[in-house]
């Protein structure tokens, strides 16, 4: 019996040290739309696809997202990164080792925005040549 509640407090201390890491995960999904579809996704310099499409990024940094397609202008934003609600929830709980872990795995991060929705916007012609 003894065994048996040592092992139950072991796995709920472990499950609450890390709040936003069992939350959040390492990664989140970031919705990338464009209109026209099929414009090339570029994040951070690797190549992700056409849109329309659902990305799975790192948590722990921002990213640069760059759109292209034939006969349109380049389209670049960046994702960043916020503090999530959760690690705060560590903050208030003081679960310090929790926090710690959360910092290490990225996992105290939202990337924001979570959808990038785009009208792209049609180049420019110059005098004289045709695109």
């Amino acid at each position: 019996m003894k065994r048996t509640i040592n092992l139950f407090s072991l796995i709920i201390f472990i499950m609450t040290t890390a709040c936003s890491t069992v939350l959040n995960t390492t990664t989140q999904e970031i919705e990338v739309k464009s209109n026209p579809a099929n414009a090339k996704i570029t994040i951070d310099g690797k190549k992700f696809g056409l849109t329309p499409q659902i990305v799975n990024l790192e948590r722990g940094s921002n990213h640069v997202v760059k759109l292209e397609l034939d006969g349109y202008e380049v389209y670049e934003t960046q994702i960043t990164r916020k503090i999530s609600f959760w690690f705060w929830g560590n903050a208030l709980n003081g679960f310090i080792p929790g926090m710690v872990t959360d910092m290490f795995t990225g996992s105290m991060y939202n990337l924001l925005p979570e959808k990038i929705s785009v009208e792209l916007i049609q180049a420019k012609q110059e005098k004289g040549k045709k695109l």
